[in-house]
């Protein structure tokens, strides 16, 4: 084999001239252009003067110092890929390999220790190392030696060859792991729309480029999702989002942009939107568009949702995050139906809302430290409304208990005023379960005081404590540690806690009956299926709602259907109590009707254990306080 150099030579004596003259070349001028190439052309160094044309095989066209047609450089030179551009986005990095071949060739290193190195990471190996590999073979030390034939020059070039691709392999799986993972990190997986994260840095860019214009984040949410997942299941509360997800998507303009913030709630980042009635306007029309029935399988799932927005004007200086916090804060406002700016479903931000959520926020700690029996929280006390029969109005037949919150700075603080935090929060369950065991305590002892009577205490389960699975084991629980007979329990729920659960509030209240405990529907009549709900749950007691009591002296329609729920739960053998009954004429009337019990001002407020006590006795009459000092109604 045809050496470049004599290898018994003491050293190399320097390259050829050519080679020289292509180094003079390399060093003495930056690279001016790289031609990202075409699969049938070469990449085109341009260095000045005579144009080196590089191939991926590395053949070296300086000036004839090798022979094309001898090595066979010319295939290798019309084998370029345009993968190359992936490699070297300029001329620098193919420079370097240029003079590191030139370089090896005439100081003496052997080429297959390239090779070598190139084969390793064309198979994988991408920790290979020119200089961290052993020794080579005939104990070469990566010193000056022999210079490389030409046929080993082609073999490293080919070699290099596959080692590039390899390399331009690896990037590009990287850069489309790089992308996968972003996208995974800044997109719902669902619906494939952006996520919260994407939305901030949405939100972030346009409050950065146009400080000079308004726009407006609206926030849409489905009310009932957990309801749908635990009820229905999560295959179908998918099909809801993914639904909700399609309807917002052809709903919003080309600008607009939608995005899931969170598993139940959407936000649509609106641009020039200054008014804050076009904002509510906004609101209203998303809710109208996801606000429609989802058909699953034959069925139909109603879907409630609300929205709430905020306006970010010229000058504002809130953050995005500020701007996503106070759209959630509207989003809230919306739910419960008050507070400035809201329309029922809707909500636009003001800054009475900040406040609004702080002072939620203290009365939630205030809850949870009163719950703890913490000193200076104030006390959760049950007080106690009676009802009695309309054949014996003046004699006790039960009781409601109902909870109250005595504050030691706001002072008796009505459920209204407290209850929807401890909902938001996730308090009413244990607050729920603390009077349910004061109630049935105190039923127990009374009853051992006068066991020939025959009253009941009734006791509200809100919506949260229905859906609870252990809600039987907790009220067994309670009747066995505190000795009170089934019988004389009567659980109250509302039509609105039944329709989350319908089937499964069936099941449990069926399980609750047959331990003996009553159960009753409250505010009958208020909503849409009423009777239905009377065919399929094991109902005992209803309790007519007292906006139809309330106008039966003045209002035929509210007379003819008090008289006709009277007709229905007698065909069906339930007890009927009227409730909010406050003057003496709507007793009467209910008595000709024959409505079984009356509970109202008429007879008497809701009062603390000691008063309820005396009033069952007889002590004090019923409607002795009532008569007489006439107060402002307390919510329940």
């Amino acid at each position: 084999m045809s050496q470049l150099a004599d290898p018994g030579a003491p050293g190399p004596a320097g390259p050829p001239p050519a080679a020289r003259r292509a180094l003079r070349r390399l060093r003495g001028a930056a690279a001016r252009t790289v031609h990202r190439a075409s699969a049938q052309t070469p990449v085109i160094v341009k260095v000045g003067g005579p144009v080196l044309a590089v191939s991926l095989g590395m053949a070296l066209y300086l000036e004839g110092a090798l022979d094309t047609r001898e090595c066979g450089a010319a295939p290798a030179c019309t084998a370029m890929t345009q993968q190359v551009s992936l490699v070297t986005t300029d001329g620098t990095a193919l420079m370097l390999v240029v003079l590191w071949l030139v370089f090896s060739a005439f100081v003496g290193r052997r080429a297959k220790r390239l090779a070598d190195v190139a084969r390793r990471v064309s198979e994988g190996d991408l920790t290979a190392r020119v200089g961290g590999s052993a020794a080579g073979a005939g104990g070469e030390d990566g010193g000056v030696g022999p210079r490389p034939p030409r046929d080993e020059l082609m073999l490293v070039g080919g070699q290099f060859d596959r080692m590039l691709d390899t390399l331009v392999l690896e990037q590009q799986r990287l850069r489309c792991l790089t992308d996968e993972l972003e996208h995974r990190a800044t997109h719902d997986a669902l619906t494939g729309l952006g996520n919260r994260q994407l939305l901030l840095r949405q939100l972030e860019g346009t409050l950065a480029e146009q400080r000079s214009t308004s726009l407006a984040v609206v926030k849409v949410a489905l009310d009932d999702l957990a309801t749908i997942d635990a009820t229905l299941g999560h295959d179908v509360a998918e099909l809801v989002v993914s639904t909700t997800a399609a309807r917002l998507s052809a709903a919003v303009r080309g600008e607009e942009r939608v995005v899931r913030a969170s598993g139940s709630v959407f936000a649509v980042l609106v641009e020039d939107v200054a008014d804050p009635a076009d904002a509510a306007a906004i609101a209203l029309r998303l809710v109208d568009v996801v606000d429609r029935p989802v058909e699953v399988e034959g069925a139909s799932i109603v879907i409630s949702a609300r929205a709430g927005a905020v306006l970010h004007l010229p000058g504002d200086d809130r953050t995005a995050e500020d701007v996503l916090r106070d759209a959630s804060l509207a989003l809230h406002a919306a739910q419960g139906g008050s507070g400035s700016g809201t329309t029922m479903r809707a909500a636009v931000f003001t800054r009475s809302l900040r406040e609004e959520a702080l002072e939620r926020s203290r009365l939630a700690d205030e809850l949870r430290a009163s719950l703890a029996g913490q000193d200076g929280a104030g006390d959760l006390l049950v007080h106690y409304q009676p009802y009695a029969l309309l054949s014996h109005p003046a004699a006790v037949a039960g009781f409601e208990a109902l909870v109250r919150w005595q504050h030691p700075q706001r002072g008796l603080v009505p459920p209204v005023d407290f209850v929807p935090v401890a909902e938001e929060v996730g308090l009413i369950r244990p607050i729920g379960l603390k009077v349910l065991q004061d109630a049935a305590a105190r039923s127990a002892a009374w009853h051992a005081l006068a066991p020939a009577r025959a009253w009941t205490t009734s006791v509200n389960l809100s919506p949260q404590q229905l859906l609870d699975v252990d809600l039987v084991h907790r009220v067994t629980d309670v009747l066995a540690r505190t000795g009170l007979a089934p019988h004389l329990l009567v659980l109250e729920l509302t039509e609105t806690a039944m329709m989350l659960d319908l089937d499964g509030a069936a099941r449990r209240l069926q399980a609750l009956r047959d331990l003996g405990v009553g159960i009753a529907i409250d505010d009958f009549g208020t909503g849409s299926s009423s009777l239905s709900y009377l065919h399929r749950l094991p109902v005992d007691v209803v309790k007519l709602d007292r906006a139809f009591i309330s106008r039966l002296e003045d209002d035929a329609t509210a007379l003819a259907m008090v008289r006709a729920v009277l007709d229905i739960a007698s065909a069906l053998g339930l007890t009927t109590i009227a409730e909010g009954v406050e003057t003496p004429g709507q007793l009467r009337i209910l008595g000709d009707l024959g409505c079984d019990k009356a509970q109202g001002y008429l007879l008497s407020r809701p009062v603390h254990a000691d008063v309820a006590l005396d009033l069952l006795t007889g002590a004090r009459p019923l409607g002795a306080a009532s008569l007489t000092a006439p107060a402002p109604r307390v919510g329940r």
